[in-house]
């Protein structure tokens, strides 16, 4: 039995340009990828939401503070609990369902024929 060690060449896989990579992403129809857009898609649409309370919290500080006027606070209420519940609640449900129902219920998994 021999002691010596084999030693492969080292190769460098060639990475594929950029514009590639997001154009597979975004034409994909694998359910984990779409499940994983779902949820990012969501978690930007958290980062405005989170935004938006900000501002209100920054309203609320202090009686009678004028960062935003009576208008504007009404408006930006109402726009936050729409962002939340429509841009980032439902998607991150559908997210979480497109990843994982296809996985619980065994459906044939799609390769692409690369």
């Amino acid at each position: 039995m021999s002691t010596d060690a084999i030693a492969f060449p080292r190769t460098e896989l060639a990475t594929r340009p950029f514009v590639d990579r997001v154009h597979e992403w975004v034409t994909t129809v694998d359910h984990k990828r779409l499940g994983i857009l779902y949820i990012i898609y969501s978690l930007l649409f958290l980062v405005i939401g989170g935004i938006e309370a900000g501002i209100m919290r920054l309203q609320l500080i202090r009686p009678h503070n004028d960062f935003v006027s009576p208008q504007v606070f009404n408006r930006m209420f109402t726009m936050h609990g729409t962002t939340m519940i429509f841009f980032v609640v439902m998607p991150l449900v559908f997210g979480f369902a497109n990843y994982l129902v296809p996985l619980m219920i065994g459906a044939r998994i799609w390769r692409s024929r690369d």
